[in-house]
């Protein structure tokens, strides 16, 4: 294995403002691979902001949501990892071709998508449809996962992933941004 050297980041994002924030997730990006970063990791739904989404109605949040990795985000995000030759992940609002919507982390490099992961336990919404699978990747040698919030609060999703062989289990939270 490759020693791998992760930043993480949590900033306040403006609530359906993707471009401002993918604009701080570049900044900050940048100032993580200054500082010889291979990876980092920003909270869950980064990109679109979160708490906002708590009262929208299901056509409001597909408006918000996007396709994964083909939508523009996911696109933007892979520019920016191209860029910096990063590792990002990130969160967004997802939806698919049949309209469920979705709380997803991604893993992107200059190349392209490496992973993404559904939420298991989403409630900020009524229309997010739960995840029903783990995730692992490898970065640099390593074996990774991704639990969102409150899935790490069920002991079992992260035994779950560990025993999938994750050494490294990337958690993003929103906790305390909330109003």
């Amino acid at each position: 294995m490759k020693n791998i050297k992760i930043a993480t980041a949590q900033f306040e994002n403006r609530s359906g403002d993707k471009a401002y924030n993918l604009s701080v997730i570049r900044q900050l990006t940048a100032q993580a691979a200054q500082k010889g970063a291979n990876v980092i990791a920003f909270h869950e739904c980064s990109i679109t902001g979160y708490s906002f989404a708590r009262h929208l109605s299901k056509e409001q949040m597909l408006d918000v949501a996007e396709f994964v990795p083909n939508g523009p985000s996911a696109t933007q995000l892979i520019a920016i990892a191209e860029e910096f030759d990063m590792v990002i992940l990130a969160g967004l609002f997802e939806k698919d071709a049949d309209d469920k919507l979705y709380k997803t982390q991604v893993c992107v490099d200059k190349n392209g998508l490496i992973a993404k992961y559904h939420k298991l336990h989403p409630f900020i919404n009524p229309h997010l449809t739960p995840g029903d699978s783990y995730v692992i990747f490898d970065l640099f040698g390593w074996k990774c996962s991704i639990l969102i919030c409150y899935d790490n609060n069920i002991i079992e999703n992260v035994r779950a992933v560990k025993l999938l062989g994750a050494d490294i289990v990337f958690m993003p939270h929103v906790t305390m941004c909330t109003p």
